[in-house]
């Protein structure tokens, strides 16, 4: 989004004032970029006909690791961004315009036409080669104390991987398993992987969305979290990439295209280095599940919630073709139960179909199962509340005595008109537009009187308005009405 200088915040304005003071000029233009998931503010830079990117973060540490490895792989050739000017206090610096095409947006239109071009691919093939310079060449030179907090992928780490698997997602999604018996199988394969395998440069969060394509030729960005550990991991991470959707034989393309480059810095045993490659893809899927599990179904972000099935997706491909895990009884039968699961597969409806939910915000938002994120959420919490008083304690906002409550005390009718004023302009653009869904969700402190009867009142405005699908779903009442 473009920004004024009048716009800018406090951050933005000490960026404005390093931009000038490096440049000797004011920029025509500032956009503040698409925030990712760090607490780094990136800011695009235009002046003339040229660009560069502005980054505030007051996190020093990570931001000195991020420059003494840019300035490292810059001297070694590699496709990384220019590094133009650093503030003394490093919570400021200037980096290369590599542009907005990602990898990850060139897999994403394959994956809309249905097939991965030869283009896509090369491009891939291109970012394995240089991510095997990467990681090999550069070992020798990197002073891994100077990494940010973890300077090696050791046993630690990958039972910390697999444990915030564990914690974050296992357990919140309800599956059934021994924690000792699991943590057992997870000792096993740490101390294994830990033994095993030449250790180099590890990128740690390889994906494509942190491949920029400028001029045809891949260039990396968000490497801070590097540290020495095995090279396999990294084009796990790629590979196995969840919202990628690459198919397998991609993969499989793509694993012995790597294999041949690493080949020609270090010798390779083929069959070991696979059967490592399988393992680390395992514990990077892993470790995305708890990550999804931490940010969507904990802190209810919706993006993580939609990317949960895309990883299911990889285990189940993992657990159809991989015997390896067999020897592992415990991590076996959770991977069983994965692969099975179908609590988080969207939910998708044969006409436009609107979920009204009721719901207690002491028991969080509700789940969207279609993918597509979004929707209306209002708060009854301001309405008078009849759960206050016992004699209506037991009922619902179902119930007759709960609605005369509610005309006779309260405003509650002015306030479902206000909603339905505010929902309706959406209704009808979505049937226009031939949307599948919509979700409109009201939250109380309870989710049993107040929010039950919202929900209740625009189900019946909508069957009496519209001639569409309508879902009805009193979550802490256990009642679904389709």
């Amino acid at each position: 989004m473009s920004i004024t200088l009048f716009e800018l915040d406090e951050n933005g304005k000490k960026t404005l004032d390093s931009f000038v003071l490096f440049t000797g000029k004011h920029p025509d233009k500032i956009d503040r970029l698409v925030q990712a998931g760090s607490n780094r503010i990136y800011y695009r830079f235009r002046y003339g006909n040229k660009s560069m990117i502005g980054v505030y973060s007051n996190n020093i540490e990570e931001n000195s690791t991020f420059l003494y490895f840019t300035q490292l792989f810059k001297s070694l050739d590699i496709k990384v961004p220019e590094l133009f000017y650093v503030t003394k206090d490093k919570t400021i610096y200037f980096l290369e315009d590599l542009g907005d095409k990602s990898l990850f947006d060139i897999v994403q239109n394959d994956n809309k036409n249905g097939e991965i071009t030869d283009t896509t691919k090369n491009l891939y093939k291109k970012a394995i080669t240089e991510l095997a310079k990467m990681q090999i060449t550069s070992a020798a030179y990197i002073d891994f104390d100077k990494c940010y907090q973890i300077s090696e992928f050791n046993k630690e780490s990958i039972l910390f991987d697999l444990n915030y698997f564990k914690f974050y997602f296992l357990k919140v999604s309800g599956i059934k398993f021994n924690e000792r018996k699991l943590q057992n199988d997870f000792n096993s394969i740490a101390l294994y992987l830990a033994k095993n395998g030449d250790k180099f440069f590890m990128f740690r969060d390889f994906q494509s969305r942190n491949i920029m394509i400028k001029d045809g030729e891949p260039y990396f960005i968000d490497y801070q979290g590097g540290r020495k550990g095995a090279i396999q991991y990294d084009l796990a991470s790629l590979l196995f990439q969840a919202k990628a959707q690459l198919p397998e034989y991609v993969k499989e393309e793509l694993l012995e295209h790597y294999i041949e480059q690493v080949k020609s810095y270090i010798p390779v045993d083929k069959d070991e280095f696979i059967n490592q490659f399988n393992y680390y893809a395992l514990i990077r899927i892993l470790q995305t599940l708890g990550a999804y599990g931490f940010r969507g179904l904990i802190e209810k972000k919706s993006h993580f919630i939609e990317s949960i099935p895309f990883a299911l997706q990889n285990i189940r491909i993992m657990f159809e073709n991989k015997n390896v895990f067999k020897n592992y009884a415990e991590l076996y039968n959770v991977l069983c139960q994965i692969a099975a699961t179908e609590r988080f597969n969207p939910v998708v409806f044969p006409e436009f179909t609107i979920t009204v939910t009721s719901f207690s915000y002491k028991k969080s938002y509700p789940e969207d199962k279609t993918g597509n994120g979004g929707g209306f959420v209002f708060d009854c919490r301001g309405i008078e509340n009849p759960g206050r008083y016992a004699e209506y304690k037991t009922l619902t906002g179902r119930d007759k005595k709960v609605i005369d409550f509610f005309k006779s005390n309260s405003d509650i009718d002015k306030y479902m008109l206000n909603v339905i004023k505010t929902v309706k302009p959406t209704i009808d653009n979505y049937i226009e537009r031939n949307f599948n869904s919509l979700s409109i969700s009201f939250g109380c402190t309870g989710g049993q009187h107040r929010s039950v009867y919202c929900a209740e009142q625009m189900t019946k405005y909508i069957k009496k308005h519209y001639k569409i699908g309508v879902r009805l779903v009193h979550r802490e009442l256990n009642i679904v009405c389709p």
